[in-house]
């Protein structure tokens, strides 16, 4: 499965909440790369990062690559400044549906943020855990899948993981 995108293309990124069906959070991003895996999409530095759900959005002080797989249970990639990884910051979602303008999938709590050196933390379980009665079964179990698959991504070294450096301090998030 892939979708109809080459670099150059503009691509809106949404993720949306369950079992609301309200938007949650979007940007517009550039793709980046396409591959037989997925497709790298680059929200750079100066872009704006639009989160509904709080009312707030965010200009960028540094490039936001984000990988998507089709088929797959997550997304992410790369925070970069000046050619350096600042972490890595990757969502556990439904698997990304291409909507002729948007790359749409369902948020499921769950985050997976990683130094520039590949260590992993979990973030959000408690948000995932308070709403997984609310997820179709099938859901959680693939979203609980995500994470183990994530830290085997960031531990094989995979597409879009670069070598790892030294790590820096979690950046702050909207």
């Amino acid at each position: 499965m892939s979708w109809p995108l080459a670099p150059g293309d503009s691509v809106r990124v949404e993720f949306w909440k369950y079992p609301e069906g309200v938007l949650h959070y979007y940007w517009e991003a550039r793709v980046v790369e396409v591959r037989p895996e997925g497709v790298l999409t680059l929200l750079p530095q100066g872009g704006v990062f639009h989160h509904v759900a709080k009312g707030r959005s965010v200009v960028l002080d540094h490039d936001a690559y984000v990988a998507f797989f089709p088929g797959a249970w997550y997304s992410g990639g790369p925070d970069v400044r000046e050619g350096r990884v600042l972490e890595y910051y990757w969502n556990v979602q439904t698997p990304a549906e291409w909507t002729g303008k948007a790359l749409r999938q369902y948020d499921l709590e769950l985050d997976v943020k990683c130094r520039a050196d590949h260590t992993c933390e979990v973030f959000d379980r408690e948000e995932f855990w308070a709403k997984r009665a609310l997820y179709p079964p099938l859901w959680v179990a693939e979203a609980e899948r995500a994470v183990e698959a994530i830290f085997r991504h960031m531990r094989e070294g995979r597409w879009p993981v670069l070598p790892p450096g030294e790590p820096l301090p979690w950046m702050e998030r909207v």
